[in-house]
């Protein structure tokens, strides 16, 4: 019974000890994750502070350098813009000429016309030198209308060349739409002619350098975030919890800022 009884005591004296121990450890566990955080946490935290704020820096050093690309090709879709709608201006201007040229060709062929009629009824008259000299005012009158036009530019001068020794009896037809598109192909011809320019290629890229702008903006916003979490963080250094709950979540805002700026639009 007296053996039973020293059993008992030692069970209890045991279990009170465990007790006291494993409330000990709690204490001390909570105490830990409340305490201040040491100089090397301190340390590290101004480093994560500096890193995020050097990478922001550098998006934004890598948006200026692509800004000023973007600002070369604004004046180029500008300058070039200019140049493709002057080119079109001298070319409607070309093409007026040419029709108005065109009609005066028609008209001399009309007036043409009617001295042949006039010299065949001369000639009916029995009055051959009346006549002929009509016929040769005609003559002149059609040589003079094509040598006119081909000068103008109404037809190629390749096209009628034979016209311009001995014109033709009736008027040749002129096409303003196939006029007009020979004029272009003509000045796309040379190869700094404003028709082989593009000037919408460099607005695209414009716009596309601007889209890239505004996505370094928006990761390098994740980095300034992650600065300020880590800024709270050294502010809250005197509890070790809170600490590093924010060094934490910096972390993830500055490795999604990291990660996404390198991988779509810093290069």
């Amino acid at each position: 019974m007296k053996h039973q009884r020293i059993s008992r005591r030692e069970r209890s004296s045991s279990g009170s000890l465990l007790a006291t121990v494993s409330e000990g450890e709690r204490e001390h566990d909570d105490g830990a994750w409340s305490a201040p955080v040491g100089t090397r946490t301190r340390w590290a935290i101004a480093f994560l502070i500096g890193l995020a704020t050097v990478t922001a820096a550098g998006y934004g050093w890598r948006a200026a350098q692509i800004g000023s690309t973007a600002a070369y090709d604004d004046r180029q879709s500008i300058s070039e813009t200019i140049a493709v709608e002057q080119a079109r201006v001298e070319r409607a201007v070309a093409l007026a000429d040419q029709a108005r040229e065109y009609v005066r060709y028609r008209a001399d062929y009309v007036t043409a016309a009617a001295l042949d009629r006039e010299a065949a009824r001369l000639a009916a008259a029995g009055s051959a030198r009346a006549a002929a000299a009509a016929r040769a005012e005609a003559r002149q009158l059609r040589l003079g209308a094509t040598r006119r036009a081909a000068e103008a530019g109404v037809f190629g001068r390749a096209t009628i060349g034979s016209d311009q020794l001995m014109p033709t009896e009736t008027p040749r037809p002129f096409d303003y739409r196939a006029r007009g598109r020979a004029l272009e192909i003509e000045a796309s011809a040379s190869i700094d002619s404003p028709a082989n320019l593009d000037p919408d290629r460099w607005a695209a890229e414009a716009v596309s350098i601007r889209d890239r702008i505004g996505g370094l903006a928006r990761w390098a916003f994740l980095m300034l975030v992650a600065v300020l979490l880590y800024t709270v963080a050294e502010v809250a250094a005197s509890r070790r919890s809170v600490t590093y709950a924010l060094v934490g979540v910096g972390l993830a805002f500055y490795t999604a800022g990291l990660v996404g700026g390198l991988t779509t639009y810093f290069f």
